[in-house]
């Protein structure tokens, strides 16, 4: 499309007035006193005119022109609120989708394989029990599990993979799953010094290990080694450091954030279990031929279990907003960030100074008050524990197979294996989405009412000069593994995620689009462009061999959310051509931060709109639609549950209060006003 061709947003109709607003303009308590005092002073003669006027039935003068005075004010009032930006709930909706004609069902339903799994997947994960009306998420997932479901295919692949565009990445899954699978870890002593090289202090297997700071004094102890520790663990898995995770943004920005990690705790039986494994491997330069007593390691453990039961019951609950590191180094001082960010990346300091944020909450500073009144040994010992047991799962699962391709097969190289191709005929038919949805997408923003006409002018240039590309760059790194058949399982785990880690700091310091964000979809404000993982590309997300509300519906969970940054509060700032200015005038900034202060949290806010464009955009396509083997609903509702079905491990608060905005929900399952998914009350930026 030419980018000069623009949709004109029609003329400006006369907005209705909220009728709350009169409410500020009531009078107060004493001027209805006042009033009440002057009448009772008004006495005398009647005014022989104004009589005869009531006997005729007529207005006084006065009546007259008190009515036209008020009428006056009136206009002038509204003509003042429109101008001070109190506008009606409907200025902060996009305007609904026409009324398209009733879509055909067909007699049969979808017979592909594609579709038998696909239902078969969602009615084993659905809960009929629960009214869809009351918790739509938990009605469609209450029953999902993270299951397993790559594993035969992440087998067949490398097994019977001839003729593949990702030999390198097949080549290092075969020796991690052969290592692993066949038992192949190291000699008990190398555990230790694989997992835990030396200069990191491992309290409970030492003797020799000294607290550093002062036992009758632990309020004052900053933790000296507690940095060298979290440099070591976060070379391996910056998602998870025990205490705090350092996760990269995949939503339109180069930055990372400071989290609570998202692992699950460990029982007091795999912290014995961990324990146990690792004595076996303690030389006797560190133990000094001499172990602590049972009575001991009990006693260590149990502190352990408690420190993280502690840590576990403190709650992120976080504000939108995003802080600078210079806070965070106020909340947790006994971290050195500066040496920390230096491990990531040369001079990181430098470079990440300006793209490490954490947010608004008093998780960090709860943190640092109960580890500076922790004994160091109890936290050492937490911290690494928790990292060993990450390589010695293996060796502690029963199910030795499945835990060794859940393991490989979330490291960067089996990610490419399972999903770095696509299945031949979803590209194309991503083509003829996008098309239909960048066309409602351009129509909606000709009636988007918080944007002036010259922003949405804007908007629609950069929407048709966004580029789009399919998969992530990086696999041409697999080089830098120099990975040797001698290596045990759990050393060439241990380099995989090192190089995956160094990498995924390297992208986000020289913004660089790569598969090491793990991210499914990226868009680059600064760029203007969108990148695509081909793990979208086939089933159970965008397929041929599926019914088109599912391949709708993973587009308005997965891609949509990422196309309204070219024109939100982030795409703002790069215009069409890529400079950086902000194009939003003052009165579409301050109509946005209106819509922002009813939606508690900017996603639902994103996903509830990406819904509604997706919804309209299959709606607006004609062809007739199967239903899924053995579930007899209409299509909108079949939509709905496809879109959550990719989304069931998303929170559920957040998925449910993101329903409640959109309009087709409420209609399609019918739910009553006052209903949880139907509140009287709601926030809408419908598309």
């Amino acid at each position: 499309m030419n980018d000069d061709k623009l949709i004109k947003k029609p003329k400006e109709k006369q907005v209705r007035r909220d009728q709350s607003s009169s409410n500020l303009f009531a009078g107060t308590k004493e001027d209805k006193k006042k009033k009440t005092q002057v009448s009772r002073l008004e006495i005398g003669v009647p005014d022989p005119i104004e009589e005869q006027q009531k006997v005729l039935g007529r207005p006084t003068p006065c009546t007259v022109l008190a009515v036209s005075t008020t009428l006056f004010i009136l206009i002038i009032l509204i003509i003042s609120l429109g101008q001070l930006g109190f506008h009606s709930e409907e200025d902060f909706k996009w305007t609904p989708a026409p009324n398209y004609h009733e879509r055909k069902r067909l007699d049969q339903p979808c017979e592909t394989i594609e579709c038998v799994k696909y239902s078969a997947s969602l009615l084993e994960s659905m809960n009929s029990s629960i009214d869809p009306c009351e918790n739509f998420h938990e009605h469609v997932c209450s029953g999902f599990t993270p299951k397993k479901r790559n594993f035969d295919r992440l087998l067949t692949l490398i097994i019977a993979h001839q003729d593949t565009d990702h030999d390198k990445a097949v080549n290092i899954v075969r020796k991690m799953l052969s290592k692993c699978a066949l038992g192949e870890s190291t000699q008990p002593r190398e555990n230790l010094t694989t997992i835990i090289p030396d200069g990191i202090p491992f309290p409970i297997l030492s003797m020799n290990w000294t607290s550093s700071q002062n036992a009758s004094d632990v309020s004052n102890s900053t933790h000296p080694d507690l940095t060298q520790i979290l440099i070591h663990i976060i070379k391996h898995t910056p998602d998870d450091a025990g205490i705090i995770g350092i996760t990269p943004s995949t939503d339109s920005e180069f930055t990372m954030f400071i989290v609570k990690p998202n692992s699950p705790s460990l029982t007091l039986y795999q912290f014995r279990n961990v324990l146990d494994i690792l004595k076996r491997s303690v030389p006797e330069s560190i133990s000094n031929t001499t172990l602590y007593k049972e009575m001991d390691y009990q006693k260590k453990l149990n502190d352990v279990v408690n420190l993280q039961k502690q840590l576990e019951e403190i709650e992120f609950v976080a504000n939108p907003d995003v802080l600078p590191l210079a806070f965070m180094q106020k909340q947790l001082p006994i971290i050195d960030w500066g040496l920390l960010m230096d491990s990531w990346y040369p001079n990181g300091r430098l470079t990440f100074n300006e793209k490490v944020f954490g947010f608004n909450t008093t998780y960090y500073g709860k943190i640092n008050e109960l580890l500076i009144s922790t004994p160091s040994e109890t936290l050492y010992n937490l911290l690494l524990l928790r990292f060993s047991f990450k390589f010695l799962r293996a060796e502690l699962s029963s199910e030795l197979e499945d835990t060794c391709l859940l393991q490989v097969s979330r490291t960067v190289p089996g990610k490419i294996v399972l999903h770095g191709s696509a299945e031949p005929k979803a590209t194309e038919l991503f083509d003829q989405m996008r098309q239909t949805i960048h066309n409602h997408l351009r129509n909606s923003l000709t009636s988007l009412k918080w944007m002036d006409e010259r922003g949405i002018e804007e908007a629609q240039r950069k929407l048709n000069r966004t580029k789009t590309f399919f998969g992530f760059n990086g696999e041409d790194l697999i080089d830098e593994l120099d990975i040797s058949y001698d290596y045990s399982y759990i050393s060439t785990l241990c380099r995989v995620l090192v190089w995956q880690t160094k990498n995924m700091f390297r992208a986000i310091a020289e913004n660089t689009v790569n598969i090491f964000l793990n991210a499914e979809v990226f868009y680059s404000v600064e760029r203007n462009e969108i990148t695509i993982s081909r793990s979208l590309l086939h089933y159970p997300f965008i397929s041929s061999h599926l019914p088109n509300y599912t391949n709708f519906a993973t587009v308005a969970s997965r891609i949509i959310p990422q196309l309204i940054h070219i024109f939100d509060e982030r795409g703002r700032f790069y215009d069409s051509k890529g400079m950086h200015r902000d194009w939003w005038n003052t009165e579409t900034e301050r109509y946005f931060m209106l819509i922002k202060l009813c939606f508690m949290k900017m996603q639902q806010n994103v996903l509830g709109a990406s819904v509604s464009i997706g919804w309209n955009a299959y709606h607006s396509t004609t062809e007739p639609y199967e239903v899924l083997p053995g579930m007899n609903k209409t299509d909108v509702q079949l939509f709905f549950y496809s879109l959550v079905k990719t989304m069931c491990n998303s929170n559920s608060v957040n998925i449910n209060d993101a329903l409640e905005s959109v309009p087709e929900f409420k209609s399609a399952f019918q739910c009553g006003n006052g209903t949880v998914m139907n509140p009287k009350t709601k926030c809408r930026m419908a598309a």
